[in-house]
This record gives C-alpha cells, sequence and structure tokens, in this order.
C-alpha cells in the first residue's frame, strides 16, 4: 500500500521507516558520543574591578550537539583574598555552556552557573564562617582557541567573563565584587 494513496501504511511500510529512522538514530548517538572530551585545565582569574590574578583549577566535559554546535558541563576551584587579605573567598562554580564553532579551531559562547562561595576570615569560630556560605546563580560569555597534539589530544586556550550579583550578606564588605575575568589552558582528552 502506498502513503501517497491516503491508505494506511502496511505493518511492512512501518517497519522499514521505523528501521530508518533507528539506524539513523544510532548513527548520530556513535557519532556524538565520539565527539566527548575531558578538558582538566588550570588557569588564572582577575577581578573585574581590578586586583591580583590567582590560579584556579576546573574539570569539563564537552561534547558536540551538532556540527558547529558544542555543549560543556564543568566545575572549577576557585579562591580570593580581598580586605587587605582578611577575608578569603572560596568558590566553587558548577556551569553549563553552549559554544559556537564555525571553524574547527576556534569557538565562543556563553553559559550559566550555579556559584557556591565561602567566605572565611581569620579568627571566626568554624560555625559563623559556615554561616558566610552562599550560592548565587551567575553567566558568563566567552570563547577559545583548540590546537590538535595527537588524534586524541588537544590544547585548549579558553577566555570567559563571568557576571555575578553581590551578595545580600552583611557580614561581607562591601568591597567584595564577584565579576571575574578568566584564562584557562587546558588538555582536550576524547573519549
Amino acid at each position: 500500500m502506498s502513503i501517497a494513496q491516503g491508505k494506511t501504511p502496511t505493518f511492512l511500510d512501518r517497519a522499514v521507516i521505523g528501521g530508518v529512522v533507528f539506524l539513523v538514530l544510532i548513527l548520530l548517538g556513535v557519532g556524538i558520543a565520539r565527539s566527548a572530551e575531558v578538558l582538566p585545565a588550570i588557569g588564572f582569574a582577575r577581578p573585574a574591578e581590578g586586583g591580583d590574578s590567582k590560579l584556579y583549577s576546573s574539570l569539563s566535559m564537552r561534547t558536540s550537539l551538532a556540527p558547529f554546535v558544542q555543549s560543556e558541563l564543568g566545575v572549577a576551584y576557585r579562591r580570593d583574598e580581598f580586605s587587605s587579605g582578611t577575608i578569603t573567598a572560596t568558590s566553587w562554580p558548577v556551569t553549563a555552556s553552549v559554544w559556537l564553532a564555525p571553524i574547527p579551531f576556534a569557538y565562543a559562547g556563553g553559559g550559566v552557573g550555579w556559584y557556591t562561595t565561602s567566605f572565611s576570615m581569620p579568627g571566626t569560630p568554624l560555625a559563623a564562617a559556615a554561616a558566610t556560605t552562599q550560592s548565587s546563580f551567575g553567566t558568563h560569555l566567552g570563547g577559545g582557541l583548540r590546537m590538535p597534539l595527537a588524534p586524541m589530544l588537544g590544547l585548549d586556550l579558553n577566555a570567559r567573563y563571568v557576571i555575578l550579583e553581590k551578595p545580600d550578606n552583611t557580614t561581607i564588605p562591601s568591597s567584595y565584587d564577584p565579576k571575574f575575568w578568566s584564562l584557562a589552558l587546558g588538555l582536550g582528552v576524547k573519549l
């Protein structure tokens, strides 16, 4: 029976259509699965208002969503000092990004993140320090460059500008500005 004639497709027609759709989905899934890579990175973060750059580390996983679109999930560890070194802010951001990569060696895009930050002050009891942990939502814009080293390895240079709201906590000094720039060098390992 023919679908063009307005008749109901037979079991064989349905099986052939279902088989073709299933095969296409499997091939797309294999292509996407092979394009995953793990990116451990180390870099520097600098407050947007100026100040000293601090070392930070991150680990992310990047996959292809489409030929020129990639997604990335990551976690990082960052530590800053402010108010003349009397207060330490330790941050653990968990981020999700979408990168457009129209050419193989460059990408640009942005994303969102959940930033958990703990503030510690010397001489403060541990219970009071726990009360100064805060989580906030943030966004970032950025881009990067890739350079292949071997079939399964590549260098990845990534720069971001992260936009966060100031905390509403009265124990945190007004001199603290959570916005920052980051520059990281990572080693991409394809899975």
